[in-house]
C-alpha cells in the first residue's frame, strides 16, 4: 500500500471517529397544521413544544473500512492508468511529429537532387530529362529510397 492510500485511509478513519464523537443535535416539532419538522435550530415560536433528538452516526464496521480501502485502491489504479494512457498518447504524438519532420527533410533533399539533375530539352516540357551515369544520380536514387522508407505510413 503506498503512502497516499495509507494517508487517505487514516484520515478517513479519524474523520469518521470525530463525527461519531461530535454528534449533531436536531429538534423535532409539530406545527399547528400537524406537520412534523426537523431542524438544527429550535422552532421559531416558543409556544410549540420541541423535543431534542440526538443523532449519533453508526461507527464504520470492519467490512465498511475494507470497502473504503478497496475504493481508494481502485481510484488510485484508475488515476494511474489514465496517466499512463495520456503519457503513451503524448509519446506517440511526439514520435509521429519527429517522423514527419524526418520525412519532410528527406523529401526536400530529393527535390534538390531532382532539380540538380534536370536537363531541360524543351522549356515547355512537362516531363524533363535527367542526367544519368554519375554520382549525383546515385544520390538521387538513395534520396528516393529514403523518402520511400521514412515516409511510409504517413
Amino acid at each position: 500500500m503506498n503512502k497516499q492510500t495509507l494517508c487517505v485511509a487514516l484520515l478517513t478513519t479519524v474523520a469518521l471517529t470525530c463525527l461519531a464523537a461530535h454528534a449533531d443535535q436536531a429538534y423535532r416539532w409539530v406545527d399547528a397544521q400537524g406537520n412534523v419538522h426537523y431542524s438544527q435550530t429550535p422552532p421559531p415560536d416558543a409556544v410549540t413544544k420541541a423535543k431534542l433528538v440526538d443523532i449519533v452516526p453508526q461507527p464504520m464496521n470492519a467490512a465498511g473500512a475494507e470497502q473504503q480501502q478497496q475504493l481508494v485502491k481502485s481510484m488510485d489504479a484508475a488515476k494511474e492508468a489514465k496517466q499512463k494512457t495520456a503519457a503513451a498518447a503524448q509519446q506517440q504524438a511526439q514520435q509521429k511529429a519527429e517522423k514527419q519532420q524526418t520525412c519532410d527533410a528527406a523529401r526536400k533533399r530529393l527535390q534538390g537532387y531532382m532539380q540538380a539533375h534536370k536537363v531541360i530539352t524543351n522549356a515547355n516540357s512537362a516531363n524533363p530529362t535527367y542526367y544519368t551515369g554519375d554520382d549525383l544520380v546515385k544520390f538521387r536514387q538513395q534520396a528516393q529510397e529514403q523518402v520511400d522508407k521514412l515516409c511510409a505510413g504517413l
